[in-house]
């Protein structure tokens, strides 16, 4: 399994990715072009969404479904939070480059636990490989109070069964 990120408007692309970072452009690895801006002197500003999937990169002996996605309850950044939602639907993200993404109007992912998870349906049967959930798409919140410099790393889980 892996998770994979979607980038692009007409003719998207989906990248095999490790680490997701968040920025102001729809792009899977913005290496430090286009940061997330604090908004000045107040006020909100948002990274581009991230929309990822889970991935079958080989066929499972059986079938995987029951697909869950969390964190540990915290997300250590000061002044940033990290949102999420479900989609049935890739769409572009939108905003203006190097500044602010649009609201996504996601739900807060320090609400979604192990024992509170957030579900996507989906699932894949073998011998078939490819795209096994929803998508998730993420995003940054980024409030006036978050501090300059590079935010420390975050792990989010995705579980799921497989019978």
């Amino acid at each position: 399994m892996s998770v994979k990120e979607v980038n692009g408007g007409a003719t998207p692309v989906a990248t095999t990715i490790t680490n997701c970072r968040f920025c102001t452009e729809d792009n899977y690895n913005p290496l430090l072009t286009y940061p997330l801006v604090k908004p000045a002197p107040a006020g909100t500003n948002y990274s581009f969404k991230k929309t990822v999937y889970l991935n079958a990169d080989t066929a499972p002996s059986g079938t995987i479904n029951n697909i869950k996605f969390y964190c540990d309850g915290t997300i250590g950044w000061a002044g940033v939070n990290v949102e999420g939602k479900v989609a049935d639907a890739y769409t572009e993200p939108t905003g203006t480059e190097g500044t602010s993404g649009d609201d996504n109007n996601g739900v807060d992912i320090e609400t979604y636990s192990s024992g509170s998870p957030l579900s996507l349906t989906g699932s894949i049967t073998g011998p078939d490989t490819g795209k096994v959930s929803q998508y998730l798409e993420l995003q940054a919140v980024i409030s006036d109070a978050a501090g300059a410099g590079a935010l420390s790393p975050e792990t989010v889980t995705f579980r799921y069964d497989e019978t």
